[in-house]
């Protein structure tokens, strides 16, 4: 199944290699860990995930055409 996957800030780098579109074939039943870990974005740090414009769990299963961000926690002031 395709999805459409966006990082930002200093976890960019994870998906500068995807396509413009940032599509991004996963097998049926992944779930948001999996998609990370496929990237290679560590996940000993903190992050954000949306899914859908909502914060969701790394457990969080996926389906077809879903649109996942990940990004740092945001600092300053």
């Amino acid at each position: 199944m395709k999805i459409r996957v966006e990082s930002f800030a200093t976890y960019r780098t994870y998906t500068e290699h995807l396509p413009q579109d940032k599509l991004m074939e996963v097998p049926e039943g992944a779930v948001i860990r999996d998609v990370l870990e496929t990237l290679g974005v560590p996940m000993d740090k903190p992050i954000i995930l949306i899914v859908n414009g909502r914060a969701r769990p790394a457990h969080t299963p996926l389906k077809e055409g879903d649109h996942l961000v990940f990004f740092p926690p945001l600092e300053g002031g």
